[in-house]
């Protein structure tokens, strides 16, 4: 079932209001998705997809959406299908496994563009997509920035998905098993 993380459908000829709004850089988070790549031998990526996967689900509901992954350990970016649920029975555990499915090599993906782009430490760019997560690792931590298209979400929506995204993220690293 397709989600729809939006607030309004975009407009037909107006150009996007684009709007940025980041999270205080965070050394405890960038500790969390440090070692639990480390313990669970995943990539970061696959971490935060899930996270995101988690975000969208309590803040827009289960569904699926298309991501793009921007980043040099997920190369070409692509758009993948991101499931997206609030809570059981898709616990951390099968968050990370559907992440981690979602970035293999071969497995079977969009080739429409996605409404959504995750970019893990890559330099920022034009956004690409009417919501953009660019998170990053600086010397303070790990900071998230949120750039999206005003016309089409709210701000308090973007707000609550990014409060969201570090409690997810938590979750994820601290709850999750290994993916098969």
């Amino acid at each position: 079932m397709a989600l729809d993380i939006f607030d309004r459908a975009p407009a037909v000829s107006a150009p996007p209001q684009l709007v940025s709004c980041a999270s205080t850089p965070s050394s405890e988070l960038a500790a969390e998705l440090e070692y639990a790549a480390e313990w669970l031998g995943v990539r970061s990526e696959e971490i935060l997809l899930a996270a995101l996967g988690r975000a969208f689900g309590r803040t827009r509901g289960d569904g699926a959406v298309a991501v793009t992954v921007r980043s040099a350990a997920v190369a070409p970016a692509h758009p993948v299908t991101l499931l997206c649920a609030a809570g059981w029975p898709m616990g951390p555990s099968e968050m990370l496994q559907g992440a981690h499915n979602a970035l293999l090599p071969d497995a079977n993906h969009l080739h429409s563009p996605a409404d959504v782009t995750l970019a893990v430490d890559t330099t920022a760019g034009a956004p690409e997509s009417p919501l953009q997560v660019h998170v990053r690792h600086t010397a303070d931590g790990l900071t998230v920035d949120w750039t999206y298209d005003a016309a089409r979400l709210d701000s308090y929506s973007v707000e609550e998905m990014a409060e969201q995204f570090g409690l997810a993220l938590i979750e994820i690293t601290s709850d999750a098993g290994a993916p098969l």
